[in-house]
């Protein structure tokens, strides 16, 4: 599967670059060997969360590595499979969308798209935002609920 492209503007060597974002390609190709892991940016219950960069064309991606023991002794199964199902099936330039799903014996893959940064709790905890830059998050937040809510789906997990 080739990877999708994001559907945001770039500045690139100051040149602007428009590319177009699609919904998820399913692939049965593509392995952990397909991605160079860069480094770890998140750790849970389940796995961890990675940087890496897709060896096809250079992009890079968040990977979530399961462990599938993990999650069905947690009664996790549905869960994981609504929140592939969800990412898979979502475009839109506010929310954090899944662009490859594929898996091992022992582990799920899921590839989505990485935006440098981090979650916004952390900023919450470590002081406050100027009122405009609280209008533009609330207002990002507010329109990727929209979106949600418009496909039926309710969203718990604010990050």
């Amino acid at each position: 599967g080739k990877p999708i492209k994001d559907a945001s503007s770039r500045k690139m060597d100051s040149k602007e670059i428009i590319v177009e974002r699609k919904p998820m390609e399913e692939s049965t190709k593509l392995t952990k060997n397909d991605f160079e892991l860069l480094k770890t940016v998140g750790k849970g219950s389940f796995g961890k969360v990675y940087e890496v960069r897709y060896k096809g064309d250079g992009k890079i991606y968040a990977m979530k590595i399961l462990d599938k023991k993990v999650v069905m002794d947690r009664n996790q199964y549905e869960h994981t499979l609504t929140e592939r199902r969800i990412m898979g099936d979502c475009e839109h330039p506010f929310l954090v969308c899944l662009r490859f799903a594929f898996q091992s014996q022992t582990k799920l893959y899921l590839i989505s798209d990485f935006y440098n940064g981090g979650e916004l709790f952390y900023y919450l905890s470590n002081g406050r935002f100027s009122e405009n830059r609280a209008r533009f998050y609330a207002a990002e937040i507010a329109l990727g609920l929209q979106y949600l809510h418009s496909k039926g789906i309710v969203y718990r997990d604010l990050k």
